[in-house]
């Protein structure tokens, strides 16, 4: 038995030996994500079971008020800007990053300075107490630094020292937040503080690595940095808005109890984010190369196979829900159940809008993405001031959900629209986009109704195993396909 397992081991490891260059790459962020992810989704039984729902409903408010902040603290500089400026000055990459990280310091310092002298007025809307704020404001500028670095990292194929940063960040993270959550008498200011605190360290390396190598500084890459990216923040900002608003609508609605509640369903069933992540980070790549050669084959093909494993995927998840449920909280939190249906039906169409998005960041066009985005997200606001007051907080999760079918379907049209002009032949199968995404919307709505009945759950769940099992062939053909780019 011992030899048998060291011949495994010295195949595997001569296969990985053999792997590219981006294949290893893509590994080890898929690696990377997992890990960060699941390390968030093992923990939070733990926390769960520490903090109240009071406590739990301040931690998920001071997440979505960051990613909003994030926003307007850093313009997303770390986000499809500085990928798309790393190829258009691939003759000057270390100028570009540093002249990129210097915006991003003066930005922040000033963004920063003006929003803790305004939040005495903003206070009454974000009900957060100062040091929330301000070790947010550190978290947001550290956090995009580490980003910036990492996304160099990958584009240029070094794995090793992107997997030691997000690793020592990842583990720091958790470990830091345990200790002083149960050390500190403000619970959820060690929460917050713990995740804050370890991204310090590994975002001063980076910007000591960034800076060791070039400490020039172009005027040139600010303007190219702020025309490219300014357009793109109502869209950056939308996108926040639907997927963070609704806790911060129900604290205000309904209570921080009840935004407590929401926070660990929508977290339960968003774990299943990880891998539109992963898709994205090996996809994009893939499908810009296509559009770039003009090379259009396979791409109807990996994108239906894609959906439908993700499809089938998605549905044992949801109907795993009440398992997922009990092992995710205490008994406190159980009547959130019922959100994780639409809530997980909803990364359905955000993995739609990633399959779409590389045609319109093709097109260079950014500003109808911004356009097509505040649609999605006013609609999320009227929505939920409407059906959060008539069915209580519960209704958020089905009002995300019809708006991130608005949010796909805009980008849908839009993504018509660059292959018209662009002269691009219709990339996608529309017909079975369309079946599948009335089947995750049927799923969405009637789920919730079996879950009492676990035979038939497991039945249903064992006929999509079985169904992968013999699709297995053509999704490994796909994974080959896309990873090898």
């Amino acid at each position: 038995m011992g030899a048998k397992m060291r011949i495994r081991i010295d195949k595997l490891t001569q296969h990985y030996k053999e792997m590219s260059l981006p294949l290893k790459v893509s590994g080890w962020f898929f690696f990377c994500s997992l890990l960060q992810k699941g390390l968030a989704f093992f923990t939070t039984p733990l926390f769960t079971r520490v903090l109240d729902t009071a406590d739990y409903g301040i931690v998920s408010v001071y997440h979505s008020w960051e990613q909003i902040i994030i926003i307007f603290i850093t313009m997303n500089l770390a986000d499809s800007v500085l990928n798309v400026g790393l190829v258009k000055y691939h003759d000057n990459k270390d100028e570009f990053q540093t002249s990129l990280l210097a915006l991003e310091f003066v930005w922040a310092a000033i963004m920063s300075f003006a929003f803790l002298l305004g939040y005495p007025f903003l206070y009454p809307y974000v009900r957060l107490e100062t040091k929330f704020v301000a070790v947010m404001l550190t978290h947001c500028f550290f956090w995009t630094v580490m980003c910036m670095w990492t996304q160099r990292q990958r584009f240029e194929y070094r794995y090793r020292k992107m997997a030691a940063v997000t690793l020592i960040n990842t583990f720091g993270s958790v470990a830091l937040s345990v200790v002083l959550v149960f050390f500190m008498e403000d619970r959820a200011f060690g929460k917050v503080l713990g995740g804050a605190a370890a991204v310090v360290i590994p975002g001063i390396f980076c910007v000591a690595d960034c800076l060791g190598k070039n400490r020039k500084i172009k005027p040139q890459y600010w303007k190219f940095a702020l025309k490219y990216n300014i357009p793109m923040i109502p869209h950056f900002l939308s996108s926040v808005i639907l997927n963070q608003l609704d806790r911060i609508m129900i604290q205000n609605m309904c209570g921080l109890n009840q935004a407590g509640i929401y926070a660990v369903a929508y977290n339960s069933a968003s774990v299943i984010y990880i891998v539109n992540q992963a898709l994205g980070a090996s996809y994009n790549p893939w499908m810009l190369q296509r559009l770039r050669v003009k090379k259009y084959d396979h791409v109807k093909e990996t994108v239906n196979t894609i959906l439908l494993v993700y499809l089938m995927a998605l549905l044992v998840f949801i109907l795993f829900a009440p398992e997922i449920m009990r092992f995710m909280a205490s008994r406190d939190y159980y009547e959130g159940i019922y959100m994780i249906p639409p809530v997980a039906c909803s990364m359905f169409f955000i993995l739609l809008f990633n399959l779409f998005s590389p045609v319109e960041y093709f097109s260079m066009k950014t500003k109808f993405m911004g356009i097509a985005s505040m649609v999605s997200a006013g609609m999320n606001i009227v929505l939920n001031a409407i059906f959060i007051q008539l069915y209580g907080y519960l209704a958020a999760g089905y009002t995300t959900l019809a708006c991130y079918m608005i949010y796909a379907m805009t980008h849908y049209l839009y993504m018509k629209k660059c292959c018209g002009r662009l002269g691009i032949p219709g990339l996608f199968d529309h017909r079975k986009i369309l079946l599948m995404s009335l089947a995750v919307t049927a799923a969405a709505l009637v789920s919730a109704a079996i879950y009492p009945y676990y035979l038939l759950r497991y039945f249903i769940i064992l006929l999509m195993c079985v169904t992968g099992f013999f699709l297995r062939k053509r999704i490994r053909d796909t994974v080959k396909r896309v990873l090898s780019a």
